[in-house]
């Protein structure tokens, strides 16, 4: 009878020091030293996510901000140009008079347009800027297992 429970507490020190030599290996978001407690798998979850969103948001903006801006010095192109010919029109020709006021009408319509796009791009990225925030509070220099990432990661792109 007392060798049964010798035996069970004896197993349960095997155990304990098996799993004690098993160090966790730890990783953290964030440049700064990690804190607080392990980010549960859930949070971490959370946190990949949230990070992937970013990164993504980042690529679509760089992008998004480099055809602005190839718009915007077309459009600064464009007034150019339309002053040039201002100076030189013939206001005596009604043809000329009308061919001109339409290249104002499509200009003034590309900007127009553009004016949409870069309002719907600021608009990105305030919201960008929200999922930023959101990452530093939740997951900056927190701590979780590099195992649970791993597992995470392979879960996310199979689910992908």
């Amino acid at each position: 009878m007392t060798r049964l429970p010798l035996l069970l507490s004896a197993a349960l020190l095997a155990a304990g020091a098996q799993a004690a030599g098993d160090k966790l290996k730890l990783g953290a978001f964030g440049p700064g030293k990690a804190s607080g407690p392990l980010l549960s798998r859930a949070e971490l979850r959370d946190c990949l996510e949230r990070m992937d969103r970013v990164r993504a948001g980042n690529d679509k903006l760089a992008r998004e901000r480099e055809r602005i801006e190839r718009d915007k010095a077309d459009l600064l192109r464009q007034d150019e140009e339309l002053k040039a010919q201002l100076a030189t029109i013939d206001r005596t020709s009604e043809e000329a008079v009308t061919a001109f006021n339409n290249r104002v009408l499509e200009r003034d319509k590309a900007r127009g347009e553009f004016l949409q796009r870069t309002d719907a791009f600021n608009a990105e990225v305030g919201t960008l800027e929200g999922e930023r925030r959101q990452f530093a509070q939740r997951c900056e220099n927190r701590r979780f297992d590099q195992d649970d990432e791993t597992s995470l990661r392979a879960e996310m792109k199979r689910g992908s």
